[in-house]
Parts: C-alpha cells; structure tokens; sequence
C-alpha cells in the first residue's frame, strides 16, 4: 500500500509515480578520515548536509538532491561527514559543522540516541535541522523526519523471498548493526511479512557493520552452519553486495535468492546478472530536495506546507525488471 502526502511540489507526484508503475516499497562504507566539499557562501547563508557514511551511493543521490535545491533557493551548500558509519565518527563532525553556523543542517543520524547531543548544539545555535534517511528517538526541535518505508520495503523483500522459497525453507538476515532506525524497520518488516508463511523460518540473523567483506565472510559461515539456507536478506547495501560475493564463490548463485537495499551501481551491476534477485531502492534525491524545502520553509515562516514526518514509497526491483526504464530511473548515480 502506498502514502500520498499534501507536499505539493515533489511527494504528491512521485507518489503517483511509483503506483502508476505498480511497484511497492539504504546505506554503507568503511575507513576513518572525513571527506567534505561546498559551493561556497550566500548571503542566505548555508546548507550543509552530514551523511551516514561517505563514498555511498545512496548518500550521494541525497547530497544530489539536496545541493540542487539548495542552488535553486540561493543557498550555499557544504557536504562534510566520515566513511565510518558510526557515532564515534558524526559527532566531531557535526561539532565542527555547526560550528560554522549554517542555516540549515541535513543529517542522517549513525544513531537514534548517541547523536541528539550533538544535535541539541545545533538546534540552540537556532540552526533549521532536518534528519534525513536514519532517525532520532527524540525528534524535539526538528523541522522534519524524512525517511523511507523501511517496514514496507521489508515486507516487499519478504514477498520476493516467499515467492522464491515456495513457502517453505530457511533465510538468513544481516543488517549493518541492531540500533539504526532504517536497519531495525527493515529486518521488523522482514520478520512481519515472513510470519504469514510459517513453512519459513529465520535460522541467522548478523550485524556485519560497514564493511562488504564482513558481509562475504559472514554469508560463507552462514552456508556452513545452515547449508540448506536458501535465501539471503541484507538490509543494507553492502550486506547484499557481500552475500552475492560469497555465494558466487561458493557457486550457489543460481539456487539462492539475495534480496537486498539500495541500488548504487555495484548493486545494480549484481541484480543485472541475477546475482542479487531484487532490490528495495529508495527516493535520496528527493529526501534531500524536500529536507532543504521544509527548512527554508521554516526560516521564512512559511510553515503550512511542512511535514514534521514523512515515509517515501520505495520500488521494487527483480532482476527479470532490471532494464526495463521504469525501473531504470531510480537508480543511483556513481559516487
């Protein structure tokens, strides 16, 4: 089922979008030095936006989306974060960000609870903040809450796999760790929609953290433990990417599934060959375009139009549908 929402200027439309094409309902990286670029000042001053992690794909069609609507507003825009997802490596970069006092502050959480204080800074400095992608348990002070339907694309993963399975055998799950917003509502809708088929069961469940070949090591010990596992599900780019990895390897790509998230050009490469059987692609260009709109919606006073929280409809993509330019369109861009 999909949500329409009163945003007039992008929701509204991409919401009919993915219903016309009958589709239903990410993020990842590994290092520790910061990467950031700008556009320069504006006399509106600036939008800077943090990623979970850099150099993914997922993070990059959001910064996409978010710098065009910043150019289009006259703002300028600065992109700082690290290639480590985890909240040891945000918080000093939202310190030194904040620092710089932007107007705006788009940001995808590492997580729920560890973030807020760093947050809470910007949020005294009278900075518009809008979390995009992951969340904040407290979302006091915030402009927006803008993610996907991770439930439901959890779900959707479930129907691909049940499909494969005929109903009945086992899969194995791993996500990027146990606490993120978006990884917690992708295996709970997993869960969910495989509860319906109880000739299904979940024998593993991992937390692999960032790297792909955590995600490759823990699928061949996975074939070990549980060597009738038929189908892998990975919550996160990487996750899925690793699972494929292994079982090419191992030589099983053509009798287990691999349904994962997000749909950089590595993973679609993948679900092309059938390597990944399906994908669960998100909107980022248009989290971050509607991010930087609530915001400067909220500077100017301008407040009708603001959602406080907001649930994208994702696609869904098998490898049979990999070509076809329905689909094709919501890849993401190279990093």
């Amino acid at each position: 089922m999909f949500m329409t929402y009163p945003k007039t200027r992008a929701i509204a439309c991409a919401a009919a979008l993915l219903i016309a094409t009958g589709t239903l309902a990410g993020c990842s990286s590994s290092a520790s030095s910061g990467s950031s670029s700008g556009t320069g000042s504006s006399s509106k001053g600036l939008v800077a936006f943090i990623p979970g992690a850099t150099g993914v794909g997922f993070y990059t069609a959001l910064e996409d989306g978010a710098k065009a609507e910043a150019t289009k507003l006259g703002y300028g825009f600065l992109y700082q974060g690290s290639p480590d997802f985890t909240a040891a490596a945000q918080t000093p970069i939202v310190d030194a960000v904040c620092a710089q006092s932007p107007k705006i502050l788009l940001i995808a959480p590492t997580d729920p609870v560890a973030l807020r204080p760093a947050i809470q800074t910007c949020l005294n400095a009278g900075v518009k903040v809008v979390t995009v992608d992951t969340a904040l348990t407290n979302t006091s002070g915030l402009v927006s809450a803008i993610t996907s339907d991770n439930i439901q694309g959890g779900e959707a993963a479930a129907g691909v796999i049940a499909k494969a399975l005929a109903d009945k055998g086992q899969v194995a799950v791993m996500s990027l760790d146990g606490t993120t917003t978006t990884q917690v509502e992708r295996v709970k809708g997993l869960t969910e929609g495989l509860a319906q088929y109880p000739g299904i069961s979940v024998v593993a469940t991992e937390f692999t953290g960032q790297a792909e070949t955590a995600s490759k090591t823990d699928t061949t010990a996975i074939l070990t433990a549980h060597p009738q596992v038929g189908a892998f599900f990975g919550a996160a780019e990487p996750n899925a990417e690793g699972a494929a990895e292994a079982l090419t390897a191992a030589g099983l790509s053509s009798k287990d599934t691999v349904v994962g998230y997000d749909a950089d050009p590595s993973a679609v490469a993948l679900l092309k060959t059938g390597a990944i059987s399906a994908l669960v692609i998100q909107q980022p260009e248009l989290e971050g375009q509607l991010g930087v709109e609530y915001a400067a919606d909220a500077i100017s006073g301008d407040t009708s139009a603001i959602k406080t929280s907001v649930l994208l409809p994702n696609v869904l993509v098998t490898t049979a549908e990999s070509g076809n330019p329905a689909y094709t369109k919501y890849y993401y861009p190279a990093g």
